[in-house]
C-alpha cells in the first residue's frame, strides 16, 4: 500500500531559514522537492558529492580487508585519515605499474643472463661493438660465428639468442632480428622488483592496520559530509522570492505524520501552507506493508517502485511469487536447507540482511510445500519408490493415464491463467484509482469476455439448461463488447473506439496466449531440479567402490557436492524466473508504470 503524502509549502524569513532547517531537520519527516539541476550547478555542492564518494570508496576498501576492529585511544583526524589512505593507494598504484614494467624487463633479459653492462662499455672503449639479436633456430646460419663473430648466449623453444661483436662502426647485414634491452642486469631489476615487493607488502599491512583502527571514524566522516551535503542541498533546493527576502520551501509528509507535523510547525512561527498534492507532480512513494508481503519490497525494488498514483503491486504478486519459487525448485529437502538456513542466519546476520534471510526461510517453506506436492525429496522421487500413500496416488493417476507430471504440467498452466486473469482485474483497479471507472470500461470489457466465456463453457458442461446458457452467453458478449470496442477510451469516439478495439483484440489473443505459455517454465524448472538431484544420487551409487565404509565416505562426498551444486543453481533459476513472470507477464497485464520516487526524509545523520 502506498502512504498517503500532504504537500507542504514554507514561506521563511531569509535571516530564520537555516534555523528552521535545523528543526525540520531535527523531526526528520519532510521530503525536500528538488529543483531540477539545481544540485549539478552548485560547485560547493559538487565538492561534496566529490568528497562523499571519496569517502565510500575508502569505507568500501577498508571492509574488503576484513581486518578486526580494534580500539582507538584519543581524538582521530578523519580527514588526515583519508588523505593518508587516498595517499597510500596512490603509492601503491605507483609501485605496481613500476612492478609490470620490471617483470617485462626481467622477461627481456632472462635469455640473456645475468651480464654486466660495464663489460659491453669496456668493449667499446677497446673499439668494439655488441649487438643483440634474436632468431628462429632454423635460420640460424652455420658461418655467422666466423662471418660476424657471433655468439649463440641460449636457446629458448624455436628461437636463438646470439651476440655480435665487431669492431666499432663496422655495419652488420644479418637476416635476425635487433634487440633492445634494458640498461640494467638481471640481478639489478629482479633486486628492484624485491624491494618493490616489499614495498607493497608494508602497504597492504597498513591497509589492514586502517581497516582495523579507522573505520569507525571513516563512516562518522561519511554521516557528517552527508548530512552537510543534505542541507546545502535542501538551502539549493529553495527558490528566493520577494528580493531574497522570502525563502521559499516546499516538500512532502506522510499523511499519518501531519498531525504531530502541523502542531511542531506552530511553535516555529513560520507560513506555511498544508494541501494534498497534485497527481501531475512527482510525489514521493512511501510502502506500508504487512510482515510477509514487506519481505517482497526488496523483489519490486530490483524493477521499479509504483509511482504515486497507482497502486502498489507488492501485496498482488508476492503470494505467487512464494508460489513459483516453491514450484521452481520443487524439492522438500532443498526447501528444507533453505527454510534452516535463512531462519537461522536471520538472527545472526547485520539488521539490513535479516529481512532478505527471512525471505529466504519462507521461500524454503514454500519449496517444501511444492517438493511434497511432486513428491521430490534430494532428487528422490516419491511416486517411484511407492512410498506410503505416493505409492497409492502414483496408481490412481496411473489407472487415469497421468503421471504427476503431467498434473504439474496442467497445474503450471492454470497458475499462469490465474495470474495473468488476477492482473487484468489490478489493471481495472488501476485504471479505476486513477482516473476513474471510465478509464476502466475497456479492461473490464475484456475482462467480462474472458471470464464470462469461461462461465458459459463450464455452464455448458456441467448440463445447464441450453437455453440459459444462451441467455448468459449473449448477455457476456453484449457487455463485454460494449467495453472492449465501443466505450475503451471516454476521450475518442465510437468510432476510433472500434478500430483500438480490433486492435487490442489481435494483441489480446497473442500476447495472452504468448503469457500463458511463458508459466510452462515453472513446470520446466522443476523438473529440470529434480533431474540434476537425481543423476547424482545415481552416480554416487555408481562411482562408489564396494569397499566397506570407504564406499559410505565416497557416495557422502559425491552427494554433499553434488547436492550442493544443484540447490545453488536451481535457486537461482528459482528466482530469476519467477521475477521474470512477475515483471514482465503479470506487471504488464496489471498495466504498471512504475517511476515512483522513493521516500527520503530530511533528517539528521549524525548527532
Amino acid at each position: 500500500m502506498i502512504i498517503r503524502m500532504k504537500k507542504y509549502t514554507f514561506l521563511v524569513y531569509h535571516r530564520e531559514y537555516e534555523m528552521f532547517l535545523d528543526a525540520v531537520r531535527e523531526r526528520g519527516l519532510l521530503h525536500v522537492k528538488e529543483r531540477k539541476g539545481g544540485e549539478v550547478e552548485d560547485a560547493a555542492l559538487r565538492e561534496k558529492m566529490q568528497l562523499l564518494k571519496r569517502i565510500r570508496d575508502a569505507v568500501q576498501f577498508l571492509h574488503h580487508r576484513e581486518a578486526e576492529l580494534v580500539e582507538t585511544a584519543g581524538d582521530i583526524d578523519a580527514m588526515k585519515v583519508l588523505h593518508d589512505f587516498e595517499a597510500m593507494r596512490r603509492e601503491r598504484e605507483v609501485a605496481e605499474q613500476e612492478l609490470q614494467t620490471l617483470q617485462k624487463d626481467v622477461h627481456q633479459l632472462e635469455p640473456w643472463g645475468d651480464f654486466s653492462w660495464e663489460s659491453v662499455e669496456r668493449l667499446a672503449e677497446d673499439g668494439w661493438e655488441m649487438n643483440f639479436f634474436s632468431t628462429s633456430s632454423r635460420r640460424w646460419e652455420k658461418d655467422w660465428p666466423e662471418k660476424y663473430n657471433a655468439f649463440i648466449i641460449s636457446e629458448t623453444g624455436t628461437t636463438t639468442f646470439f651476440v655480435t661483436v665487431t669492431p666499432e662502426g663496422e655495419k652488420v647485414n644479418i637476416d635476425a632480428d635487433p634487440v633492445r634491452l634494458p640498461e640494467h642486469s638481471l640481478s639489478y631489476v629482479r633486486s628492484e622488483m624485491g624491494k618493490l615487493g616489499e614495498k607493497i607488502a608494508e602497504i597492504d599491512a597498513a591497509y589492514d592496520e586502517y581497516a582495523a583502527k579507522y573505520i569507525p571514524e571513516l563512516e562518522q566522516l561519511q554521516l557528517k559530509v552527508q548530512q552537510e551535503f543534505d542541507f546545502d542541498k535542501v538551502v539549493l533546493n529553495s527558490p528566493r522570492s520577494a528580493e531574497d527576502k522570502v525563502v521559499v520551501l516546499e516538500g512532502y509528509i506522510p499523511e499519518n505524520e501531519s498531525k504531530d507535523f502541523d502542531q511542531f510547525l506552530e511553535t516555529q512561527g513560520v507560513y506555511y501552507e498544508a494541501t494534498y498534492p497534485d497527481l501531475k507532480e512527482k510525489v514521493p512513494v512511501l510502502l506500508k506493508n504487512n510482515w510477509f508481503t514487506r519481505m517482497f519490497e526488496t523483489i519490486g525494488d530490483l524493477y521499479a517502485l509504483p509511482n504515486y498514483k497507482e497502486l502498489d503491486l507488492t501485496p498482488y504478486y508476492a503470494p505467487f511469487y512464494w508460489i513459483f519459487f516453491g514450484f521452481c525448485l520443487g524439492d522438500a529437502g532443498y526447501g528444507l536447507v533453505l527454510a534452516l538456513i535463512g531462519f537461522i542466519m536471520a538472527g545472526r546476520v547485520k539488521p539490513d540482511m535479516k529481512g532478505p534471510m527471512k525471505l529466504l526461510g519462507t521461500l524454503g517453506l514454500a519449496t517444501i510445500i511444492f517438493g511434497l506436492i511432486s513428491g521430490t525429496v534430494f532428487g528422490m522421487s516419491l511416486y517411484e519408490m511407492k512410498f506410503s500413500f505416493y505409492g497409492t496416488l502414483a496408481d490412481r493417476m496411473a489407472a487415469k493415464g497421468k503421471t504427476i507430471n503431467d498434473e504439474l504440467f496442467t497445474m503450471a498452466l492454470a497458475l499462469g491463467a490465474i495470474q495473468i486473469l488476477f492482473g487484468m482485474f489490478i489493471k481495472a483497479a488501476n485504471e479505476k484509482h486513477q482516473f476513474g471507472w471510465k478509464y476502466a470500461y475497456g479492461t473490464i470489457g475484456w475482462l467480462v469476455l474472458i471470464v464470462g466465456g469461461l462461465i458459459v463453457y463450464l455452464m455448458s458442461q456441467l448440463g445447464v439448461n441450453p437455453s440459459v446458457v444462451n441467455i448468459v452467453m449473449y448477455v457476456v458478449i453484449g457487455v463485454g463488447f460494449l467495453g472492449a470496442f465501443l466505450f475503451n477510451n471516454p476521450e475518442r469516439n465510437v468510432f476510433t473506439n472500434f478500430g483500438v478495439g480490433l486492435w487490442d483484440a489481435y494483441n489480446m489473443v497473442t500476447g495472452v496466449m504468448g503469457d500463458l505459455l511463458s508459466y510452462i517454465r515453472l513446470f520446466a524448472l522443476g523438473v529440470s531440479s529434480a533431474i540434476l538431484g537425481y543423476v547424482f544420487n545415481s552416480l554416487a551409487m555408481q562411482l562408489s567402490p564396494d569397499i566397506p565404509v570407504v564406499k559410505i565416505l565416497v557416495m557422502i562426498v559425491i552427494l554433499l557436492i553434488g547436492h550442493g551444486i544443484t540447490i545453488f543453481m536451481s535457486t537461482l533459476g528459482a528466482f530469476v524466473h519467477p521475477m521474470r513472470l512477475t515483471f514482465v507477464e503479470f506487471y504488464k497485464n496489471s498495466g504498471f508504470a512504475g517511476g515512483g520516487l522513493r521516500y527520503t526524509p530530511f533528517k539528521k545523520r549524525i548527532s
